[in-house]
C-alpha cells in the first residue's frame, strides 16, 4: 500500500464516544504528533460528535461509513477488548492500515484470524504498546543498551493495587470467559520485559489466588493475584506479580521494576518514580534522571501514545516494520494464554515457538 510522503498520515479513531483511552491518549497524541492528521472519530455513541467537533474531525456514528472515508488510511481502535478482532479485520479487508488497542485476541483463535487478516491485506497491523515508550521504560533500555548492569539475567515487574473499577456488573470484563486483567493488561509488561531481555519467552509457570472482599465494581470473577515467571531463552528469567486484590484504600502498592545484570541492577521501587543503578564494585546505588521529563504522569501516557502513533506512520511511509512487529506481539500475546493455562492446569508450559 502506497503513501505519499508529503502528506501526513490521515487517522480516523474507533471507539471515541466516551471518555476512555481513545478520548484520553488517542486523541491527544495524534493532536501533538507531526506525522498524522486526525480527520475522523466513530463511536456509536452519539458523544463522537461533541469529541470531534473539539478536534476538528469528522464525526461518524457508522463505522462503515468511516472505513469508506478516502481520507482515513490509519484505523486507531481502541473499543472494548472482544470487539479488537472483528473491528480490525473489517478495517484491514478496507484496506486500512490499523493500530489495535491491547490485547490484541481475546483467544489464541483470534490470535489466528488476525495473522491471517493481515497476511491477505495491503495495509499493516500493529498492536499499540506504549508501555515501551514511557519514560521510565525507555531510561531502562538506555541504561541496559550502554551496558550499565552488563548481560540482562532477570527481570522482576511487579503490580499492586485495585483493578479498573468497572460499573456494569454485567460487564464482560468481569467474567472469566474474558481473561481478566491478566489477558486486559498483561501484555503491557511481558512486551516491556522483552524490550529489557531482547529474548521473547520459551516457557512459563504461573499461578493465582483471589480475594474475593471489596466492591464489586473492582473484583471480577476470576483471578486477582498473578505470579508468573516466564523463561526468557535458556539463562533469562522475568518475574511477574499482577496483583489487584488490594482492594483496600491505604495499603502500600504502585509499580516495582527490577533489571538484575551480571553486573549490576537498576530498580525502581514501589511508590517511587526514581530510578537508581547499583554498579558492580561501586560504594552505594546512583541515581538515574529518567529521560525526556514532563510535567506529569498524565502527559507521559499521552506523549508515549503519540510516540506509538509516530512510530507506526513512519513504518506506513517508510513501508519498513519496526518493533514491536507484529509477529512479536502475537508471540507475547500467545504466552499470556499459555500462562492462564499454566495457571490452570498448575504446571509449567512450553511455548510453540520453543518446540
Amino acid at each position: 500500500m502506497t503513501h505519499d510522503v508529503s502528506q501526513n498520515v490521515g487517522v480516523g479513531i474507533l471507539g471515541a464516544g466516551r471518555p476512555n483511552v481513545a478520548t484520553s491518549n488517542h486523541i491527544p497524541a495524534c493532536l501533538r504528533s507531526r506525522k498524522v492528521a486526525l480527520v475522523a472519530l466513530c463511536d456509536r455513541l452519539g458523544g463522537v460528535r461533541d469529541y470531534a467537533r473539539q478536534c476538528g474531525a469528522t464525526a461518524y456514528t457508522d463505522y462503515a461509513a468511516m472505513l469508506a472515508d478516502p481520507r482515513v488510511q490509519m484505523v486507531q481502535i481502541a473499543t472494548p477488548d472482544w470487539l479488537h478482532c472483528e473491528h480490525a479485520e473489517q478495517a484491514l479487508a478496507a484496506g486500512k492500515h490499523v493500530l489495535l488497542q491491547k490485547p490484541p485476541g481475546i483467544s489464541p483463535a483470534e490470535l489466528k484470524r488476525l495473522r491471517q487478516a493481515a497476511a491477505a491485506a495491503p495495509g499493516r497491523l500493529k498492536v499499540a504498546l506504549n508501555n515501551r515508550q514511557t519514560r521510565t521504560c525507555r531510561t531502562f533500555r538506555k541504561l541496559i543498551d550502554e551496558g550499565a548492569v552488563g548481560r540482562v539475567r532477570n527481570v522482576r515487574i511487579v503490580y499492586r493495587g485495585k483493578r479498573f473499577p468497572v460499573a456494569d456488573p454485567d460487564s464482560p470484563y468481569l467474567k472469566n470467559a474474558l481473561g481478566g486483567v491478566w489477558i486486559h493488561n498483561g501484555l503491557h509488561w511481558l512486551d516491556e520485559a522483552f524490550v529489557y531481555c531482547g529474548v521473547r519467552p520459551v516457557a512459563v509457570q504461573a499461578f493465582t489466588a483471589r480475594n474475593p472482599e471489596g466492591a464489586a465494581m473492582v473484583l471480577g470473577e476470576g483471578p486477582n493475584y498473578w505470579c508468573a515467571c516466564f523463561e526468557m531463552g535458556p539463562d533469562i528469567t522475568f518475574h511477574f506479580e499482577y496483583n489487584t486484590m488490594l482492594t483496600g484504600d491505604g495499603l502500600p502498592g504502585g509499580m516495582l521494576r527490577w533489571v538484575i545484570g551480571d553486573e549490576g541492577e537498576i530498580r525502581q521501587e514501589f511508590g517511587s518514580s526514581e530510578i537508581a543503578l547499583f554498579r558492580q564494585g561501586a560504594p552505594g546505588p546512583e541515581k538515574v534522571p529518567v529521560a525526556a521529563p514532563r510535567p506529569s504522569a498524565a502527559d507521559d501516557a499521552v506523549e508515549s501514545f503519540r510516540r506509538v502513533i509516530d512510530t507506526f506512520a513512519d513504518e506506513i511511509i517508510r513501508d519498513r516494520e519496526a518493533s514491536p512487529t507484529l509477529d512479536e506481539s502475537l508471540s507475547l500475546m500467545r504466552a499470556l494464554f499459555a500462562g492462564a493455562e499454566s495457571a490452570r492446569k498448575r504446571q509449567r508450559i512450553v511455548l510453540e515457538t520453543a518446540q
